[in-house]
């Protein structure tokens, strides 16, 4: 359960094309602190199993799609007792969820989709060193090219993208300022309680490449929300999608 984007074309051509669908959306990372608990690291993608997320409701509109999925940080919790991670605590009448809930803009004759989100910490606990990624596996041109990807940043518009020898580019950028980007092979992706923030680095040979984006929000509390957007563009030059992600 959870949200990913599966598909996303350019005039024709694939940008996103049977993606892994955990490289296609946002994780989240954070420090789990709440009464008689020790600081727990967490680390969320955006596919995570059912009971952890819970789809609340979807809707479907003309432009708008609204998905509201929440968090449960107590079936979080249960896992790692489980694993011998954590030991047992008492989890009665304790608030324990996270709502995200996401809308795609997808309006008809534009070059770029907007989606925004929104994370309402609705739980009893605070949520310490708070970061969301935005983390895409781009397949430029589909399975035809996949794997001769090259990368880039643009420093002054935030904007991180991939692109190949025939010229489409890939490419997005949040409405907050990142605080750090990657890319790299995709097979050597890796956020983890050990390593929490992006390199600030780029792969500079041609690959099979996934772009990342990191916002650091510093700590959420019970009853705080935190919202940013996305745009996500393709283009026919660097140029292009530069125009595009800033109309969007």
């Amino acid at each position: 359960m959870g949200f990913s984007i599966k598909e996303v074309t350019y005039k024709g051509n694939y940008l996103l094309f049977l993606t892994e669908q955990e490289f296609s959306g946002p994780w989240f990372s954070f420090k789990l602190k709440g009464k008689n608990l020790e600081t727990i690291p967490v680390l969320l993608k955006n596919i995570e199993p059912t009971p952890i997320y819970k789809m609340v409701n979807s809707r479907t509109g003309t432009t708008i799609d609204r998905i509201t999925l929440d968090f449960d940080i107590n079936e979080y919790l249960k896992i790692l007792i489980k694993e011998k991670k954590l030991q047992p605590i008492d989890f009665k009448n304790k608030s324990s969820l996270i709502r995200l809930y996401i809308d795609v803009f997808n309006r008809p004759k534009v070059p770029y989709i907007n989606t925004f989100f929104t994370l309402k910490n609705i739980s009893g606990y605070d949520l310490i060193d708070f970061s969301v990624y935005f983390v895409f596996d781009f397949d430029i041109n589909g399975l035809e090219g996949f794997d001769n990807d090259l990368s880039g940043y643009d420093d002054e518009n935030d904007i991180l993208y991939q692109y190949d020898k025939t010229g489409l580019y890939a490419g997005f950028s949040p409405i907050s300022r990142s605080t750090n980007y990657e890319t790299c092979l995709t097979k050597d992706f890796k956020i983890d309680n050990e390593k929490v923030n992006l390199s600030n680095t780029l792969y500079d040979k041609p690959g099979e490449i996934l772009s990342a984006l990191q916002i650091e929000f510093k700590t959420l509390e019970p009853d705080q929300s935190f919202q940013t957007a996305l745009i996500i563009s393709g283009a026919s030059s660097k140029e292009e999608l530069i125009e595009n992600i800033k109309e969007g």
